[in-house]
C-alpha cells in the first residue's frame, strides 16, 4: 500500500514537472499571430512581371 502511494506521487510530481516548462514556453498569452499567404504581381530586373508570394502575419 505505501509502495503503491508513493509510485502515484512521484509519476503525478513527474507529470507535472514535465508540464510546466511547456505551459511556460506559451509565452504569447493565448494571442497567436495570423498569417495569410498574399500573392503579389513583381517586376524583375529586366522588366518581366512574375508572382511572388508574401506572407503577412498580424
Amino acid at each position: 500500500m505505501r509502495s503503491s502511494c508513493f509510485a502515484m506521487a512521484m509519476a503525478t510530481t513527474m507529470a507535472l514537472a514535465l508540464a510546466m516548462p511547456a505551459k511556460a514556453a506559451n509565452y504569447s498569452y493565448g494571442c497567436k499571430p495570423s498569417c495569410v499567404v498574399k500573392t503579389e504581381r513583381a517586376y524583375g530586373a529586366d522588366g518581366k512581371v512574375f508572382w511572388k508570394k508574401v506572407r503577412i502575419c498580424k
